[in-house]
């Protein structure tokens, strides 16, 4: 077990032989060769907690991404690093010495209890059912609550009474897609009677994007606005067709408005994938495809 001591950098690194124990969402790099580049990466990536693997393997862990990791031994391959604060000097044992990093509006401990470091972050969630990401306003707690039969107004007032900021969740990342998808299947589980199972997600369309006279520049999720505390949308693949702008009903004002996440059943075409559907109703297409759960967000305190 070593420590990185960076001259003229504010960022310094614990590194041992160790990998994430706890249920974690990191991100594979393949542009990385040896594990020095994979440990440079997270170095010049401002949410980047932590980096492991070995040479040809990085594994990049933003904040927040687990909160245990294991220490093992050069037999196992398996190398670590996680930023902490500034040291002067590395410690004679890191083993006895609690580490933190409270640099950033995300701060956290790590202490050691063999054979495991245990990561405490100052900021929590509701509960444990929560799951915590990073988004640009700093934690984010993320959870799919299952109740078929809502449609996307209900499902927006059943977040906010999780408590003040709580909206319908979009997805920062793919990995609160994997989250989101994860999540939604085990609540889920198979339902015979529908093609897809739909999760309500944040969103709606911009006025402007609507059927009559849409300009040029409502393409794909630049036709909706309302994503609380979210700035990116890599995770968003839209099934063929989609965004949806004919009216359902011509004649009347209803609009392919609001956005779901679809999970195979029967067809699993657009397993994964976004559609743009009717805001004021749960299933769309008749009965093949329905909402039966929906996701919300808040910032954790």
């Amino acid at each position: 077990m070593s420590c990185i001591v960076l001259k003229n950098a504010a960022v310094n690194m614990l590194l041992f032989w160790g990998y994430p124990t706890s249920e974690n969402y990191c991100t594979l790099d393949t542009t990385s060769g040896t594990f020095q580049d994979c440990l440079n990466l997270c170095l010049g990536k401002g949410n980047c907690m932590l980096a492991y693997g070995s040479d040809g393997n990085c594994n990049l862990c933003d904040i927040y991404a687990t909160s245990s990791i294991t220490q093992t031994t050069a037999s196992n391959g398996i190398q670590i690093g996680v930023k902490v604060d500034t040291l002067k000097r590395c410690p004679v044992d890191l083993k006895d010495v609690q580490y933190t990093k409270t640099d950033t509006l995300d701060s956290y401990t790590l202490s050691y209890s063999d054979p495991t470091w245990t990561i405490s972050y100052d900021k929590k969630c509701i509960d444990d059912s929560w799951k915590m990401f990073i988004r640009p306003q700093g934690g984010a707690c993320l959870k799919v609550f299952k109740k078929p039969g809502l449609n996307q107004s209900d499902s927006g007032t059943l977040c906010k009474e999780n408590g003040a900021g709580y909206e319908l969740s979009g997805m920062q990342s793919k990995l609160e897609w994997s989250y989101i998808m994860e999540s939604a299947r085990a609540l889920i589980g198979s339902v015979p009677t529908r093609d897809y199972t739909t999760v309500w997600l944040g969103g709606t369309m911009r006025p402007y994007c609507y059927p009559d006279n849409r300009p040029s520049n409502c393409t794909g999720i630049q036709a909706f606005e309302n994503f609380p505390y979210q700035d990116n949308f890599d995770a968003y693949v839209f099934t063929p067709g989609s965004p949806n702008f004919t009216r359902p009903y011509p004649g009347q004002e209803y609009y392919n408005a609001c956005l779901q996440l679809n999970l195979k059943q029967n067809k699993e075409a657009w397993d994964g994938k976004v559609t743009n559907v009717m805001c004021q109703f749960s299933c769309n297409g008749g009965t093949a495809i329905c909402a039966v759960a929906y996701a919300c967000v808040g910032l954790a305190t």
